[in-house]
């Protein structure tokens, strides 16, 4: 990889800086989609591109080889899409999907190509083709990525999925070819018909037979007992860059060589019949899930970099930001125009399978169902990849006529397409369906882990198995922690439960500074680090986190921060007796501050009615189990219970209650030998709560199903 000379002089960023730069705009991408969920993934790697461009002038100019360039980001999109295809939808809509797929793109370039040429006269035709050429590969995969969510036909789903799987390969060819001419300045319309066939079906014969090459070697190996999972894995993700380099070698299309194997190799998946097949699935779809993310957000982030261009001297001086933002629209319109009119001709002449009607026999909706296809076919990450393969000299060593404009025009048409398929296609194609499935599976996970969290807390106030009780405490605060998360996302009743939360926790920390003006604090700066330190270890072990477990510290006060920075630099040495003590004394401390969230929570209760009434009990209900929670690990191993509700009386004494045995380090000792067991536990009866609640038709089919896999993946990482 090596950057292009920038126009204003700037020393350009090396390789390895460049690398850090990308990766880290793909890593802080991910945060930021989390707080603007309406704005497409795509969209967010775009801006921040857009702001490293500018802070950063040299990053923008980037030039790949472009044999590494397709091998590096396009073989493993491809391949990934190509394994994951359903060929049963694909075969049905074959027809179209290779009328879309190849004479969709060649109209485009054809149009788009003449279009660009005849407004921009100093781009030559083959360069204007070139860049039509890049256009012609959709991008449904950005659709996915849309922070408002849409609801898809399963035809719309399998003609933008088969098209985004091979207009790639007609894109990329038909760039190619004009590449050529425009570098050599030469073309034959004959040659390059031969050509074309050549590189068509020889990739294709040349992906059936490496694919198959590739499945059988891994046959032959499983036969002979080799199951390691992780080079199984890596053999798959190796597979696409040593078919295009296969393929490219024998001088046919690596580009289809590539989607050729991965259908191949998707339709030979092998069957479940041992472990280690299950595991090397499970990490295959994590590691491909990262690799596309990865390659994705690159691809987008550099697309961001593209745009600031429109301010460089070079561009400017030929034309005005107005003029260049007019010739993207006219582009975009072109696109668009051309996608709609062939989408619509083939709605038009569909067949309904079940009813036999044709589209024409209801136009308004055959219309409606070709706008939603024609804007959710956006250009993005595979155009992208293309455009900057574009070479820096044509054959006589002159530079690329027009290379910078070219890649910002192809720039900002996929821009462009992104933002139109954001901003019109939830309210065309609705995003109610979606949306109210992944609610409905919140509320499911809701139901199970409620379940299961009772559940534990009923074996928790059994006698049995006591040696396993300290251990479940600390797994019934994670589930305790989930829950709330989960009830924190519902969009029914997360802003009620989070205010809720707010107030108590204002009341709890008025009540700590309360405790301890009350008490008259006489500790030494270590010392009530040290409590505060525990008090935050407890919070955190009954299920309060994201600063939730500092309520109470004083941790945010400079006296609090310096006592605890004191603690860490010179740790006071506390240990038998007066460690249990200050540790009892503690969980005093942290019992009164949830009777105070208690009867607070009970008021509202009495005072509120409807959905603030209800989420206010059932909050009561959990600081009531997180309190007994506290006073079950005092009780525990204890000769004479203590009652739950005698008066609390906060001391700083050194020893312990007259008949209060010390059982604090016991219980760590338990909680860490019998970790693994407990959790086993719970997760076998959270998989018995999802299998009940299935069986009572709850949750549904689809539901239970989900849930389990989640489940499953946690009982993997057990340590064995």
């Amino acid at each position: 990889m090596s950057l292009y000379p920038v126009a204003y002089r700037e020393e350009p960023v090396e390789t390895f800086e460049l690398i850090l730069i990308l990766l880290a705009c793909v890593i802080v991408s991910a945060p930021i989609d989390q707080v603007l969920r309406r704005v497409a993934l795509p969209l967010v790697q775009v801006g921040i591109g857009f702001a490293v461009a500018l802070i950063l002038p040299e990053v923008a100019h980037v030039y790949i080889d472009p044999e590494l360039f397709l091998a590096l980001f396009i073989a493993p999109l491809l391949f990934n899409e190509a394994r994951e295809s359903v060929k049963a939808d694909l075969f049905h809509n074959l027809g179209h999907i290779l009328s879309m797929a190849i004479g969709l793109v060649l109209i485009t370039v054809l149009v788009v190509g003449f279009s660009l040429n005849w407004l921009v006269p100093s781009i030559p035709l083959a360069a204007a083709f070139a860049c039509a050429g890049a256009l012609g590969p959709t991008d449904a995969a950005a659709v996915g990525a849309l922070g408002s969510t849409i609801s898809l036909t399963r035809r719309q789903k399998t003609l933008l999925t088969g098209e985004a799987l091979i207009n790639d390969a007609s894109g990329v060819v038909s760039f190619q070819f004009a590449i050529a001419a425009a570098v050599t300045g030469t073309f034959s319309a004959a040659d390059a018909g031969a050509s074309f066939l050549v590189l068509f079906f020889g990739g294709i014969a040349a992906g059936v037979v490496m694919g198959a090459l590739a499945v059988s070697s891994v046959t032959i190996l499983r036969r002979h007992g080799f199951e390691n999972t992780v080079v199984h894995v890596l053999y798959e993700v190796l597979t696409p860059f040593v078919v295009f380099l296969a393929a490219e070698a024998l001088h046919v299309s690596g580009i289809l060589a590539v989607v050729a194997a991965g259908l191949i190799m998707a339709n030979s998946k092998f069957a479940l019949y041992s472990t280690e097949i299950a595991r090397q699935q499970v990490l295959s779809s994590g590691v491909w899930e990262v690799l596309v993310f990865l390659i994705n957000g690159v691809l987008f982030v550099l697309l961001g970099m593209q745009l600031p261009q429109a301010m460089s001297p070079t561009l400017q001086s030929s034309f005005s930001l107005l003029q260049l933002i007019g010739i993207i629209l006219v582009m975009t319109t072109l696109v668009t125009d051309v996608r709609f009119v062939w989408v619509t001709f083939l709605e038009f002449v569909d067949r309904n399978r079940e009813t036999g009607e044709r589209g024409i026999d209801h136009p308004k909706r055959a219309i409606k169902d070709s706008l939603i296809t024609t804007i959710a076919g956006p250009k993005g990450a595979v155009t992208l990849s293309i455009i900057l393969t574009i070479p820096l000299t044509v054959a006589d060593g002159s530079a690329f006529p027009n290379r910078d404009l070219i890649i910002f025009l192809t720039a900002g048409t996929i821009l462009m397409t992104l933002i139109v398929a954001n901003v019109f296609l939830p309210i065309l194609a609705g995003g109610s369906e979606k949306a109210h499935t992944e609610d409905d599976m919140l509320v499911a996970r809701i139901a199970v882990l409620d379940a299961t969290l009772k559940r534990i807390r009923t074996i928790l106030k059994s006698d049995e198995n006591a040696d396993y009780v300290p251990a479940l405490r600390l797994v019934a605060a994670r589930y305790r922690s989930r829950l709330f998360r989960a009830r924190l996302e519902h969009e029914g009743c997360g802003d009620i439960m989070r205010e809720l939360m707010d107030e108590v926790f204002d009341l709890q920390e008025a009540r700590a500074e309360e405790i301890r003006i009350e008490r008259g604090e006489t500790l030494t700066a270590r010392q009530l680090a040290s409590r505060k330190r525990i008090l935050r270890n407890i919070r955190r072990s009954v299920g309060y986190g994201g600063g939730a477990d500092r309520v109470g510290t004083g941790a945010g006060s400079f006296a609090g921060v310096l006592a605890t920075l004191l603690t860490r630099a010179f740790p006071a040495n506390v240990e038998g007796e007066q460690a249990e003590r200050i540790y009892y004394d503690t969980c005093l401390f942290a019992i009164d501050l949830e009777r105070v969230a208690i009867d607070y929570l009970e008021g509202v209760v009495a005072e509120s009615d409807g959905q603030r009434a209800e989420i206010a009990q059932v909050l009561a209900n959990e600081h009531q189990s997180v309190c007994e929670s506290l006073w079950g690990r005092i009780n525990y191993g204890q000769d004479e219970a203590h009652d739950p509700a005698m008066d609390i009386e906060h001391t700083v004494d050194e020893k312990m209650p007259t008949g209060m045995l010390q059982t604090f380090s016991e219980q760590f000792k338990q909680a860490r030998q019998h970790a693994d067991e407990a959790d086993a536990l719970a997760l076998s009866i959270e998989l018995e709560e999802i299998n009940r609640l299935r069986t009572s038709e709850k949750i549904t089919k689809q539901q239970a199903h989900e849930l389990r896999e989640g489940v499953y993946l946690m009982q993997m990482t057990l340590t064995e």
